[in-house]
């Protein structure tokens, strides 16, 4: 089940069930289980560089509440790292997609970006190519992009040169969706963190960088949870993504109305639209990459 179908599936059941989208309301906690004295978004007020890590364009979709919530309303510097030009996907444009999918994708990605007021570095990884059944599996994918160059230096050299303080990224087991573009880029993500805050590791001259908080993205919404399709917890804290943006918009309207610029996406992105209500809270997993490690390489 593709992101699209899910969505419209768990719509049509909820209406007829009546049941809640999301179950991870929490008290904030840290990696460690102990309590979270500062929430992520008195954490954001403090004027924090925040980071989103991902592998497609559109795939800011999941955490754009938050990630206006640091940009617009807070007025944080934001930076967009996204791997692929999304050339895999589809072009739902009628007219088609002129001169190829990746080219306009891309055009797309810059106008989201700006949107979200973001610094963008969108790299040329690999895509792998619908339908979902002939996906690579994740460590598969992960070699094919070492032949284009090394994606976790990459990322690494991104962090030294904005230094973050705050890293988005998917879950790296299962990635919201079930795509193993994204539970790679978040094990990328991750062993980039390590990379960039070590002063032993050269990059390019810039000088070491330790991201203070790293989180992932948990989807956890009922159906997914109902079915065992849902990233798995723990969940450390929820995101009211009903917070002001702007100008009286809403962190979660302020999202839904930026998906409109993906408009080769029409089929995925109205269905977010349309399903805005599973948007209404994003639940967080604040982790320790330091202790919790990831590999890319794994084949479980």
């Amino acid at each position: 089940m593709d992101r699209r179908d899910f969505l419209k599936y768990s719509m049509a059941v909820s209406s007829a069930l009546a049941l809640p989208s999301l179950g991870c309301s929490i008290v904030p906690i840290k990696p460690d289980g102990s309590p979270e004295p500062v929430p992520v978004d008195d954490f954001l007020a403090k004027g924090p560089r925040v980071m989103w890590c991902a592998p497609h364009p559109d795939d800011e979709c999941f955490p754009g509440s938050i990630l206006a919530r640091a940009s617009i309303y807070h007025g944080n510097q934001l930076y967009f790292m996204i791997m692929t030009h999304g050339d895999g996907g589809e072009c739902c444009l009628k007219t088609g997609c002129d001169p190829d999918l990746k080219t306009v994708r891309g055009q797309e990605m810059k106008k989201a970006a700006e949107i979200y007021g973001a610094t963008l570095q969108h790299e040329q990884f690999f895509n792998a190519p619908l339908p979902v059944s002939s996906f690579p599996k994740r460590h598969e994918i992960f070699e094919i992009w070492k032949k284009h160059k090394d994606p976790i230096r990459v990322i690494a050299r991104s962090i030294r040169s904005f230094q973050p303080n705050l890293l988005f990224t998917f879950h790296p087991d299962w990635g919201a969706t079930g795509h193993p573009e994204h539970q790679l880029t978040s094990r990328l993500a991750t062993a980039a963190v390590r990379q960039a805050a070590d002063p032993n590791v050269d990059i390019d001259g810039l000088r070491a960088h330790r991201v203070e908080r790293v989180y992932y993205m948990v989807n956890r919404v009922w159906l997914l949870i109902l079915f065992g399709r849902a990233d798995p917890g723990p969940v450390t804290e929820v995101f009211d993504a009903g917070l002001p943006a702007k100008n009286g918009t809403s962190c979660v309207d302020f999202m839904a109305k930026a998906t409109l610029v993906h408009r080769t996406q029409y089929n995925d992105m109205s269905t977010v639209r349309t399903n805005r209500g599973f948007f209404d809270e994003l639940c967080l997993r604040q982790v320790d990459p330091f202790s919790e490690i990831k590999d890319p390489s794994e084949t479980s």
